[in-house]
Parts: C-alpha cells; sequence; structure tokens
C-alpha cells in the first residue's frame, strides 16, 4: 500500500463516508429486516380462512384447496425472491451511499482544506495576515476565525518579542563598548596618570551599575508572567516602604513626598512586586520631573483602591505620552544614560499593576499616573 492510498484511508474524509455509509447501511438493513417479517407473515397466511386474510377481497376468500396451494406457492416464491431482491440490492446501495457521502464530506471539508493550505503557508514574517473566508456561522468559520486571532496574538508576540531582543542588546551594548574602550586604553598606555586611571574606572563602574539594574529589570520582566504569592497588604505600608527605598536609590532626601489617607486600606498582592511598581513612578518623580513635591492619594471606593500620583514637574510632552509605558522607551534617552535609567521602569509598572488585576494610565502634561487594583 503506497503513502497516497495510507493517507486516504487516515483522511477525515473516508472516516466520515464510512460512518455516514455505516449508519445508512445499518437503518436500510433494519428497515428490510422489517418488510420482509411483515411479508413473511401476510405471505403464509392460512388462505382458507377468512379470519386471516389481510384485505377483504371476495375473489380470494374461500378458495378450494387446489387453488389455495397453488396461490399459497406462487407467494411462496415470490417471497423468495423479494428476499433475494433486498440482498442482491444492499451492496450497489452501500457503494452509493459511500460515494454521496464522500462528495458530502469533500464539500464541508473544503473551507479546512483551505486553512491547512493557508496554514502550512505561515512564517514569521506573514503571521498576522489573516485568512480570507466566508462566515456561514458555523463550527468551521468559528475555527477560521479563532486561528485568526491566535495568528495575531502570536504575530504581536513576535514583534515585541523581536523588538525587546534588539533593545536589550542595543542597551548592553554601549556600557560593553565603554567598557571595553576603557581597559584597551589602560592596557596600552603603562603611563596613564592616576587622575585618568580613576575617571575611567568610574566610568567603567557606571557601565557595570547600568548593566547590572538592566539585567534585574529583564529578570524581573520575566518573573512577573509567573504566578506568585499574593497575601493581604496594607497599601500605605507598601508606599511608605517603597518612598524609603527610592530616598535612598536616587538621593531623594530633599524631595518632599506626601501620602494622603490610606489608613486601614488593604490589597491582596505581592509585596515585593507591589513596592517595586510604586517605587518606580516615586523615582521617576525625583529623577525626571525637575519638581520638588509628590503627592499620592489613596482612596477606596465600590471594592477598587485608587492611586494617583501628582507632582510639581515639568511632566512628558503630549506627543510622547502615549509611549512611556513601553519597554525601553525614554522620553530623553542622555538624560536617562546619565541617571542610569533603562527605559524599562514604567514598563515593569504596568506589567506588576495589571498582574494585580488593575489598570494604569496618566493624564493632562505632567506625569500624573492613576491606577486601580480591586481587593
Amino acid at each position: 500500500m503506497n503513502s497516497d492510498m495510507k493517507k486516504f484511508f487516515k483522511s477525515l474524509k473516508f472516516k466520515m463516508s464510512l460512518l455516514y455509509s455505516g449508519i445508512l447501511l445499518v437503518f436500510c438493513a433494519g428497515f428490510l429486516l422489517v418488510m420482509n417479517v411483515f411479508l413473511v407473515n401476510y405471505m403464509r397466511q392460512d388462505i382458507g380462512a377468512p379470519r386471516m386474510v389481510v384485505f377483504d377481497n371476495p375473489a380470494i376468500i374461500n378458495l378450494n384447496e387446489e387453488k389455495a396451494e397453488l396461490l399459497k406457492s406462487s407467494r411462496e416464491n415470490d417471497l423468495e425472491n423479494i428476499r433475494l431482491i433486498s440482498i442482491y440490492s444492499i451492496l450497489p446501495f452501500v457503494v452509493l451511499s459511500f460515494v454521496g457521502g464522500y462528495l458530502i464530506a469533500d464539500n464541508s471539508l473544503k473551507p479546512l482544506e483551505r486553512l491547512n493550505d493557508e496554514m502550512k503557508k505561515k512564517s514569521a514574517k506573514n503571521l498576522g495576515e489573516k485568512i480570507n473566508f466566508v462566515d456561514n456561522g458555523d463550527e468551521i468559520s468559528e475555527l477560521i476565525k479563532s486561528f485568526n486571532d491566535m495568528s495575531e496574538q502570536l504575530s504581536r508576540s513576535f514583534e515585541a518579542q523581536k523588538e525587546f531582543v534588539e533593545n536589550a542588546s542595543h542597551e548592553l551594548k554601549t556600557p560593553l563598548a565603554i567598557i571595553q574602550a576603557n581597559v584597551d586604553s589602560i592596557l596600552a598606555d603603562s603611563k596613564i596618570d592616576k587622575k585618568e586611571l580613576m575617571s575611567m574606572l568610574e566610568d567603567s563602574r557606571s557601565s557595570i551599575l547600568f548593566m547590572n539594574k538592566l539585567t534585574e529589570d529583564l529578570l524581573l520582566l520575566s518573573l512577573v508572567d509567573v504566578d506568585f504569592e499574593r497575601e493581604n497588604l496594607n497599601i500605605r505600608r507598601v508606599l511608605e516602604e517603597a518612598v524609603t527605598d527610592a530616598r535612598k536609590l536616587v538621593d531623594g532626601e530633599k524631595f518632599e513626598i506626601v501620602l494622603n489617607d490610606g489608613e486601614g486600606i488593604d490589597v491582596k498582592g505581592n509585596m515585593v512586586l507591589l513596592k517595586r511598581a510604586f517605587q518606580n513612578l516615586i523615582e521617576n518623580s525625583i529623577k525626571y520631573s525637575k519638581g520638588k513635591k509628590l503627592i499620592v492619594d489613596i482612596e477606596k471606593k465600590d471594592g477598587d483602591i485608587k492611586l494617583v500620583f501628582k507632582d510639581d514637574g515639568v511632566g512628558v510632552p503630549k506627543d510622547k505620552q502615549e509611549r512611556i509605558f513601553d519597554r525601553f522607551y525614554r522620553v530623553d534617552k542622555s538624560r536617562s544614560r546619565k541617571t542610569g535609567g533603562s527605559g524599562l521602569g514604567l514598563a515593569i509598572t504596568k506589567e506588576i499593576i495589571e498582574k494585580h488585576n488593575g489598570t494604569i494610565d496618566r493624564k493632562s502634561t505632567r506625569l500624573n499616573s492613576s491606577h486601580r487594583i480591586r481587593s
């Protein structure tokens, strides 16, 4: 048996046709059996007994014995012929039903064949292209819809992954180049003075710290996608710890931070992740807003917790507000490089908040971010 024949016998068309033909065969066999039983009972009635005659026909009532026997013999022959015809008619009927079932299956499965052909053509380059089809409202149409949605989601994921790898490579390339240039200069000049040496080492140290921070952020982003432990947390306590850590990391002792309310408000979440999300928002205000004060309003309404971060800084330009939550995006790239920013802070914050069933958004021209977390 060649491969084409094996493929045919394993195909859904063949199986559906066989099933269709088998079901018809069972029904027809049952029908023929019932008809034969009825005919046997009818043909073998005692013709000489009027009470046993089904049809009230005077021509066949009270026949003499010879004629009755002749009629009975004739009926026996007719019954045998009917049996043979019934048996011989089953085979062509089965063949015709199989052919008919195959044609029906072929017509019904054509959309699946087209879907299969389109799936074979899919690659990373055209994954986002949708398959055109006529929506008949049936299961196959729903399947194609689901496939189109899945392809679109995978396309976005591939694009995001590609952009993520490119951006991460780009971010690591600059500090590595600085370190390599400094090491090469030190090795090439054995008489380099101490002041210049210390400057090179300080630049290298800053680059290493930047890469270390970037690596931590990338690891955190990957961990956010994994299910994490949750516990009941006091939201004000989480914010207070975030304020303390942010002040230490970015030298924000002179920056005024005011927390309004929040006493007795609890949320179910992860302490480490939520503190990191709030810390990123606070650090952004301290480092980039050029302001002197940050106010955090905390309120609970209808089971939701709303936090509003408002600073008195310069804010974010309107043409750049839409991208502030994108990974590796920085409003001022040169300034962020000097302060060690990688452009992942707000992206991490957004991921963490959404994993806690919340949302985050910015309002006005200032960095005024608010998000809701369901407790």
